[in-house]
This record gives structure tokens, C-alpha cells and sequence, in this order.
């Protein structure tokens, strides 16, 4: 009876056994490509639409519409994606360690790093490159709005101590498109007063986004109560990566009928046709990448083992590398699609190689980042 335990799934195991949270290994690597992402869509803002950045470049017309319809498709699901990951653990979390430890682990694990970027490394890079003192979270608003929704959570848990275990088939195609369907019509009402880049006072978060990162976590906590993100049928699998790839061809129409408004918010036809097309490219490409990594990258070896232990320590560091990285790239004389591809592939193993050598040994750094 304990070989067959053994032989369970690690995401069956994580259902079945709430006293003990396994490496997901599919996960662990989606992990990986998500702040692999991460760090190049960083890279391509002094090149595309990044809105305010602290390193200006020059860019030509072609090279800023390639970088802007890679920025396009990122934005539309990547950070989703990366609450419904992180949801994913916070059931079995609060079943292990109970809502007290749970909640100081994470005020540890989020809260730290945010204090330290926002009194000193932040304020560092603003007067280096500016001249000039000013605070605020940068990219580590999500560790902020992380908090925020774990702490929600943990409150819920605590009153309606929702069951775990009940294992349920993964959801229908009507499901799914009635989940994007709201989250559409949601994204489209908070768009009326928040169009794209308007920020909460110090970057705690972009209203733009909010609906959508706040219904994957809730997605992924789901996922993890009734078992599902294990088992994605492969007709599913195959009906939402092919509405991916039309969806995201699409835009280029979308584009052209809102006159390039589709993002900027308020009360109009173009905002609404905007939620609606990034509502299906978050679902499509969300369901899409699960099914992809869970049926061809379910394995771990040494190496992709210390990227996934490094990944929340990159996301957390690789900006002001980044950043450096652009500063001395611009005068140099070549393209800026060629710029975005040595600070972005330069970046990741810059980040990779300061977390896993210096930042994660550290004293105390592997208590604050996992």
C-alpha cells in the first residue's frame, strides 16, 4: 500500500495528502519560463509601448511594433498566470501551518523584500539615474497584491473553512468561456475610471489589471480544492492553445477597429471590445501553457530544480540588473530588437547566476525567500 502511495501524481498526492505539499514539477518549470518572460518584457521597454521607464532609447518603427505585440500578448496573461501558481499553494499552506504562521511566513517572505526595494534599492536607482529621492514598489507590486489576496483568503479560510479533497473533472468549455466572459465585463468596468498604466498612489497596483489577477487567484485556489490543474483533458487542451494562437491574431483587427483604443479605458465600445479580447487571451493562453507543460515538461532534473529555486529571488532582483544592462546599451550603434535580446538573455542569467551564487546565500535569505 505505501509503493502505491508513492506512485500517486504529485498534484493527486497535494490533494490527498493536505499535511504535505510536493514539487509539482510541471509547475516548477512554468515557474521558470513565466520570470524567464518576466525579465524580457522588462528588457523591451526603452524599445515598445513600456509607458514611463527610466532608460530612454531610440528604436525603429518595426522594431517597436514586434516588441509591441510581444508586450501585448505578455501582459494579457502572464501575471495572471503567475497569481493562479502562487494560489494554487495557499490551501494546503493554511491546512499545514494554520492562518497565524501562514500569515507571518508570508509578511516574511513578500513583506521583506518590499521594504528593502522601497527604502533603498528603489530610492538608490531614482538618484543614480535621475538625481533625484523617490519611493514606491516598481514590479514588486505583485508581491503587494499577493499579500493582499492571501490575506483575504486566509480571513475566508478561517470563517468558511472550505473543504479540500473532492476530487471534479476539469471544467467544461462553457465554464471556461463564461469565466472569461466576466472577467471581461469586470475588466471593463473598473476600465471606465482606470485606463492602462494609471497606477494606485506609491505603484501598490494597476487598477487596469485587478479583476483578472484577483479572479486567477481565486481560479487557483479552486484548482487546487478540486484537483483539476492535474488533469486538463487533452481536447481541452487542444481547443483553447489553437483559440490562443486565433485569439492573438485577432488583435491585429481589434487594433485597427477601436483605432487603438481598445486599452485606454472608459466608458466605450473600444475599452469593451479591448476586455473582452484579453479576457480570452488570459483564459486561452492560461489553459493552453498548463496542458503544454503538464503534458511535456513534468520533470525535473538538477538544473531546472535550481532555476525553480531561484525564480521568486529573480523576479524580485532582476529589474536594476536590467536597467544597468539598457543604460550601457545606449550608445551603442545596432538595432534595438538586437538590444532587447542581449539585455533580456543577459538579464536572465545575470539574475539567475546573483540569486543562486550570492543573493540565496546570504544569512538569513533562504528564511525570507523560500
Amino acid at each position: 500500500m505505501e509503493m502505491e502511495t508513492n506512485r500517486l501524481n504529485p498534484a493527486v498526492k497535494a490533494v490527498t495528502d493536505t499535511s504535505w505539499m510536493p514539487r509539482i514539477y510541471f509547475l516548477d518549470n512554468l515557474k521558470i519560463f513565466l520570470t524567464t518572460l518576466v525579465v524580457f518584457h522588462h528588457a523591451a521597454q526603452p524599445y515598445g509601448p513600456g509607458g514611463s521607464w527610466p532608460i530612454v532609447d531610440s528604436y525603429s518603427t518595426l522594431d517597436f511594433i514586434v516588441l509591441a505585440l510581444f508586450m501585448v500578448l505578455n501582459a494579457s496573461f502572464f501575471m495572471g498566470l503567475f497569481f493562479m501558481i502562487s494560489a494554487y499553494f495557499v490551501p494546503s499552506s493554511l491546512e499545514r501551518k494554520g492562518v497565524g504562521k501562514y500569515m507571518k511566513d508570508r509578511l516574511v517572505k513578500l513583506g521583506v523584500p518590499i521594504v528593502i526595494f522601497m527604502l533603498i534599492i528603489f530610492p538608490m536607482m531614482d538618484y543614480l539615474l535621475k538625481g533625484q529621492l523617490s519611493t514606491g514598489l516598481g514590479h514588486l507590486w505583485y508581491l503587494e497584491l499577493l499579500l493582499m489576496f492571501s490575506t483575504v483568503y486566509a480571513g475566508y479560510w478561517l470563517i468558511k473553512k472550505p473543504s479540500t479533497g473532492i476530487k471534479k473533472a476539469f471544467p467544461r468549455t462553457k465554464a471556461i468561456a463564461a469565466f472569461a466572459v466576466c472577467m471581461a465585463l469586470a475588466s471593463f468596468v473598473v476600465r471606465i475610471w482606470a485606463p492602462e498604466n494609471q497606477w494606485v498612489p506609491l505603484g501598490l497596483f494597476e487598477p487596469f489589471h485587478l479583476a483578472q489577477y484577483a479572479m486567477m487567484f481565486t481560479a487557483g485556489t479552486i484548482a487546487y480544492r478540486e484537483g483539476w490543474i492535474d488533469a486538463i483533458p487533452k481536447a481541452a487542451a487542444k481547443l483553447w492553445s489553437r483559440l490562443a494562437i486565433v485569439i492573438f491574431i485577432l488583435f491585429l483587427f481589434v487594433d485597427k477597429l477601436t483605432g487603438s483604443t481598445e486599452f485606454s479605458g472608459g466608458l466605450t465600445i473600444g475599452s469593451l471590445i479591448g476586455s473582452f479580447w484579453e479576457a480570452f487571451m488570459c483564459v486561452s493562453m492560461c489553459t493552453a501553457l498548463l496542458a503544454l507543460f503538464k503534458n511535456r515538461f513534468n520533470s525535473q532534473n538538477p538544473i531546472t530544480k535550481a532555476l525553480a529555486n531561484n525564480a521568486f529571488t529573480v523576479y524580485i532582483i532582476h529589474l536594476p540588473i536590467v536597467i544597468v544592462l539598457q543604460y550601457l546599451l545606449v550608445a551603442v550603434p545596432i538595432d534595438s530588437l538586437i538590444k532587447f535580446a542581449i539585455a533580456g538573455t543577459i538579464g536572465v542569467i545575470l539574475s539567475f547566476a546573483i540569486s543562486h551564487y550570492i543573493i540565496r546565500r546570504l544569512p538569513y535569505a533562504k528564511y525570507i525567500l523560500g
